[in-house]
Protein backbone atom coordinates (compact mmCIF):
# COMPACT_ATOMS: atom_id res chain seq x y z
CA UNK A 1 0.00 0.00 0.00
CA UNK A 2 2.97 2.43 0.56
CA UNK A 3 4.22 1.37 -2.48
CA UNK A 4 1.09 2.57 -4.20
CA UNK A 5 1.05 5.97 -2.04
CA UNK A 6 4.53 7.10 -3.19
CA UNK A 7 4.06 6.01 -6.38
CA UNK A 8 0.98 8.48 -6.68
CA UNK A 9 2.89 10.99 -4.72
CA UNK A 10 5.88 10.67 -7.29
CA UNK A 11 3.29 11.07 -10.22
CA UNK A 12 1.83 14.30 -8.96
CA UNK A 13 5.00 15.87 -7.95
CA UNK A 14 6.02 15.26 -11.76
CA UNK A 15 2.83 16.89 -13.04
CA UNK A 16 3.28 20.15 -10.60
CA UNK A 17 6.96 20.60 -12.07
CA UNK A 18 5.67 20.31 -15.50
CA UNK A 19 2.86 22.73 -15.14
CA UNK A 20 5.52 25.15 -13.56
CA UNK A 21 7.87 24.65 -16.34
CA UNK A 22 4.86 25.16 -19.14
CA UNK A 23 3.68 28.63 -17.37
CA UNK A 24 6.77 30.46 -18.70
CA UNK A 25 6.48 31.94 -22.55
CA UNK A 26 8.53 34.22 -24.27
CA UNK A 27 6.98 36.82 -23.25
CA UNK A 28 6.77 36.27 -19.54
CA UNK A 29 10.03 34.36 -19.58
CA UNK A 30 10.36 35.29 -15.88
CA UNK A 31 7.96 34.82 -12.46
CA UNK A 32 7.96 34.92 -8.65
CA UNK A 33 6.64 32.03 -6.52
CA UNK A 34 3.40 34.03 -5.52
CA UNK A 35 2.87 34.48 -9.89
CA UNK A 36 3.23 31.10 -10.00
CA UNK A 37 1.30 29.75 -7.27
CA UNK A 38 -1.40 32.02 -8.13
CA UNK A 39 -1.29 30.80 -12.27
CA UNK A 40 -1.25 27.56 -10.93
CA UNK A 41 -3.65 27.49 -8.06
CA UNK A 42 -1.09 26.03 -5.03
CA UNK A 43 0.24 27.01 -2.17
CA UNK A 44 3.41 29.26 -1.91
CA UNK A 45 4.95 26.84 0.61
CA UNK A 46 4.04 23.77 -2.27
CA UNK A 47 5.39 26.25 -5.13
CA UNK A 48 8.58 26.93 -3.38
CA UNK A 49 9.38 22.99 -2.52
CA UNK A 50 8.95 22.53 -6.59
CA UNK A 51 10.99 25.53 -7.97
CA UNK A 52 13.78 24.26 -5.27
CA UNK A 53 14.35 21.00 -6.93
CA UNK A 54 13.56 22.43 -10.54
CA UNK A 55 16.47 24.91 -9.74
CA UNK A 56 18.81 22.22 -8.18
CA UNK A 57 18.49 20.30 -11.96
CA UNK A 58 18.97 22.94 -14.13
CA UNK A 59 15.42 23.63 -15.07
CA UNK A 60 14.97 26.81 -13.46
CA UNK A 61 17.37 29.35 -12.70
CA UNK A 62 16.79 32.16 -9.96
CA UNK A 63 17.66 36.11 -11.18
CA UNK A 64 19.73 37.44 -7.78
CA UNK A 65 18.74 40.82 -8.90
CA UNK A 66 14.71 40.28 -8.49
CA UNK A 67 14.68 37.08 -6.95
CA UNK A 68 12.49 35.79 -9.84
CA UNK A 69 12.80 32.52 -12.01
CA UNK A 70 13.44 31.65 -15.49
CA UNK A 71 13.80 28.27 -17.66
CA UNK A 72 17.03 26.88 -17.41
CA UNK A 73 18.82 25.09 -20.26
CA UNK A 74 18.14 21.30 -19.06
CA UNK A 75 14.97 21.99 -20.60
CA UNK A 76 16.72 21.68 -23.97
CA UNK A 77 17.45 17.56 -23.30
CA UNK A 78 13.88 17.30 -22.77
CA UNK A 79 13.21 17.01 -26.86
CA UNK A 80 12.38 20.58 -26.87
CA UNK A 81 9.91 20.82 -24.46
CA UNK A 82 10.52 25.15 -24.36
CA UNK A 83 12.65 26.86 -26.43
CA UNK A 84 12.45 30.44 -24.55
CA UNK A 85 15.61 30.57 -24.76
CA UNK A 86 16.12 30.19 -28.33
CA UNK A 87 13.13 32.68 -28.59
CA UNK A 88 14.84 35.83 -26.66
CA UNK A 89 18.08 35.60 -29.30
CA UNK A 90 15.37 35.25 -32.42
CA UNK A 91 16.06 39.12 -32.62
CA UNK A 92 19.68 38.58 -33.24
CA UNK A 93 19.36 36.05 -36.09
CA UNK A 94 20.27 39.48 -39.16
CA UNK A 95 23.34 39.84 -36.73
CA UNK A 96 24.75 36.25 -36.38
CA UNK A 97 24.14 35.40 -40.26
CA UNK A 98 25.91 38.61 -41.29
CA UNK A 99 28.86 38.05 -39.67
CA UNK A 100 28.41 34.54 -40.85
CA UNK A 101 28.82 35.68 -44.45
CA UNK A 102 31.04 38.10 -43.94
CA UNK A 103 34.37 35.31 -42.54
CA UNK A 104 33.18 32.54 -44.60
CA UNK A 105 32.08 30.72 -41.29
CA UNK A 106 29.18 29.37 -38.90
CA UNK A 107 28.46 31.58 -35.70
CA UNK A 108 26.81 30.54 -32.62
CA UNK A 109 25.50 31.96 -29.59
CA UNK A 110 26.40 29.22 -26.65
CA UNK A 111 25.16 29.16 -22.60
CA UNK A 112 27.01 27.21 -19.98
CA UNK A 113 24.65 24.28 -18.66
CA UNK A 114 26.00 22.89 -15.56
CA UNK A 115 29.80 21.83 -16.34
CA UNK A 116 29.28 22.05 -20.45
CA UNK A 117 28.72 24.67 -22.81
CA UNK A 118 25.62 24.04 -24.87
CA UNK A 119 25.27 25.50 -28.71
CA UNK A 120 21.71 27.31 -28.81
CA UNK A 121 22.14 29.09 -31.92
CA UNK A 122 23.68 28.60 -35.58
CA UNK A 123 23.83 30.46 -38.37
CA UNK A 124 25.60 28.74 -41.44
CA UNK A 125 25.88 31.56 -43.88
CA UNK A 126 26.04 31.07 -47.73
CA UNK A 127 29.16 29.23 -47.83
CA UNK A 128 28.93 25.36 -47.40
CA UNK A 129 31.75 24.51 -44.38
CA UNK A 130 32.52 21.39 -42.35
CA UNK A 131 31.15 21.32 -39.02
CA UNK A 132 31.48 20.13 -35.54
CA UNK A 133 28.89 21.82 -34.15
CA UNK A 134 25.04 21.75 -33.51
CA UNK A 135 22.23 23.25 -31.97
CA UNK A 136 21.79 21.97 -28.63
CA UNK A 137 24.60 19.98 -28.69
CA UNK A 138 26.66 19.95 -25.40
CA UNK A 139 30.55 20.07 -24.74
CA UNK A 140 33.04 20.57 -22.33
CA UNK A 141 34.14 24.04 -21.08
CA UNK A 142 37.89 23.67 -20.87
CA UNK A 143 38.52 22.91 -24.43
CA UNK A 144 36.63 25.64 -26.00
CA UNK A 145 36.75 29.21 -26.75
CA UNK A 146 32.82 29.52 -26.10
CA UNK A 147 32.59 27.70 -23.04
CA UNK A 148 35.82 29.61 -21.58
CA UNK A 149 34.25 32.84 -22.40
CA UNK A 150 31.50 32.01 -20.34
CA UNK A 151 33.43 30.74 -17.36
CA UNK A 152 35.96 33.44 -17.08
CA UNK A 153 32.89 35.47 -15.93
CA UNK A 154 31.47 33.61 -13.44
CA UNK A 155 32.07 32.84 -9.66
CA UNK A 156 35.33 31.46 -8.10
CA UNK A 157 33.18 28.75 -6.69
CA UNK A 158 31.67 27.95 -9.96
CA UNK A 159 35.34 28.13 -11.69
CA UNK A 160 36.70 26.41 -9.23
CA UNK A 161 34.04 23.79 -9.61
CA UNK A 162 34.53 23.20 -13.62
CA UNK A 163 38.43 23.08 -12.52
CA UNK A 164 38.23 20.14 -10.04
CA UNK A 165 36.34 17.65 -12.35
CA UNK A 166 37.83 15.34 -14.21
CA UNK A 167 38.96 17.36 -17.62
CA UNK A 168 39.15 15.25 -21.01
CA UNK A 169 42.10 15.59 -22.66
CA UNK A 170 40.39 15.76 -26.67
CA UNK A 171 43.69 16.52 -28.36
CA UNK A 172 47.47 17.12 -27.51
CA UNK A 173 46.71 20.84 -27.14
CA UNK A 174 43.85 20.17 -24.53
CA UNK A 175 44.68 22.14 -21.26
CA UNK A 176 44.13 19.97 -18.15
CA UNK A 177 45.65 21.50 -15.91
CA UNK A 178 44.04 23.22 -13.27
CA UNK A 179 46.69 26.23 -12.39
CA UNK A 180 47.24 26.58 -16.42
CA UNK A 181 43.33 26.54 -17.03
CA UNK A 182 43.34 29.46 -14.44
CA UNK A 183 45.84 31.72 -16.34
CA UNK A 184 44.07 31.10 -19.47
CA UNK A 185 40.82 31.98 -17.06
CA UNK A 186 42.24 34.77 -16.27
CA UNK A 187 43.53 36.28 -19.47
CA UNK A 188 40.49 35.95 -21.01
CA UNK A 189 38.50 38.02 -18.43
CA UNK A 190 40.56 40.68 -18.77
CA UNK A 191 41.42 40.65 -22.57
CA UNK A 192 36.70 40.23 -23.24
CA UNK A 193 37.81 37.08 -25.73
CA UNK A 194 39.26 33.92 -26.20
CA UNK A 195 40.89 31.85 -28.83
CA UNK A 196 41.12 28.26 -29.04
CA UNK A 197 42.59 26.30 -31.54
CA UNK A 198 43.19 22.10 -31.97
CA UNK A 199 42.40 22.07 -28.59
CA UNK A 200 38.51 20.50 -28.97
CA UNK A 201 39.68 18.83 -32.65
CA UNK A 202 42.36 19.14 -34.64
CA UNK A 203 42.37 21.67 -37.17
CA UNK A 204 39.65 23.63 -35.74
CA UNK A 205 39.13 26.84 -34.42
CA UNK A 206 37.40 28.83 -31.81
CA UNK A 207 37.27 32.68 -31.73
CA UNK A 208 34.50 33.66 -29.26
CA UNK A 209 33.40 37.20 -27.15
CA UNK A 210 31.18 37.41 -23.97
CA UNK A 211 27.37 38.46 -23.97
CA UNK A 212 25.39 40.33 -21.23
CA UNK A 213 21.59 40.24 -20.03
CA UNK A 214 19.76 43.04 -18.86
CA UNK A 215 21.74 42.57 -15.35
CA UNK A 216 25.19 42.88 -16.92
CA UNK A 217 25.94 39.37 -16.54
CA UNK A 218 27.32 37.45 -18.72
CA UNK A 219 24.78 34.85 -19.85
CA UNK A 220 26.11 33.63 -23.58
CA UNK A 221 29.28 33.74 -26.00
CA UNK A 222 29.10 34.61 -29.55
CA UNK A 223 31.55 32.88 -31.42
CA UNK A 224 32.60 32.06 -34.54
CA UNK A 225 33.95 28.10 -35.38
CA UNK A 226 35.38 26.66 -38.37
CA UNK A 227 38.39 24.91 -39.79
CA UNK A 228 41.64 26.54 -38.80
CA UNK A 229 42.91 26.90 -42.42
CA UNK A 230 40.04 29.08 -43.45
CA UNK A 231 41.33 32.36 -41.07
CA UNK A 232 44.29 33.98 -41.11
CA UNK A 233 46.17 34.72 -38.16
CA UNK A 234 46.19 38.16 -39.26
CA UNK A 235 42.50 38.09 -39.25
CA UNK A 236 42.06 37.22 -35.72
CA UNK A 237 42.37 41.46 -34.46
CA UNK A 238 39.36 42.11 -36.86
CA UNK A 239 37.47 39.18 -36.23
CA UNK A 240 37.74 39.60 -32.72
CA UNK A 241 36.82 43.36 -33.08
CA UNK A 242 33.26 42.37 -35.55
CA UNK A 243 32.62 40.02 -32.98
CA UNK A 244 32.32 42.33 -30.16
CA UNK A 245 30.55 44.88 -32.19
CA UNK A 246 27.90 41.80 -32.68
CA UNK A 247 27.83 40.79 -28.82
CA UNK A 248 27.18 44.37 -27.77
CA UNK A 249 24.05 44.52 -30.23
CA UNK A 250 22.95 41.69 -28.73
CA UNK A 251 23.74 42.48 -25.30
CA UNK A 252 21.37 45.47 -25.96
CA UNK A 253 18.29 43.25 -27.12
CA UNK A 254 18.57 41.41 -23.84
CA UNK A 255 18.46 44.97 -22.54
CA UNK A 256 21.69 45.81 -21.20
CA UNK A 257 23.12 49.24 -22.23
CA UNK A 258 27.12 49.76 -21.26
CA UNK A 259 26.85 53.31 -20.52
Amino acid sequence: MKHLLDEKYLVASVKNAMRILRIFTPRQNELGITEMAKKLDLSKSTVHRYVKELVQEGFLVRNKSNGHYRLGLSNLTLGGIVQVHKEIYTDAKPILTKLANRFRLPVHVCVMEHNYVVYLLREMGDEPVKLITKSGRYNDLHCTAEGLTILAFKSKDIIENVLTQSLKKHTKKTITDPSLLKQQILKIHYDQYAITKDMYAVGFISLAVPIQDYTGEVVSSLALIGESKSVDENQYDEIIKELQKSAKKISELLGYYDH
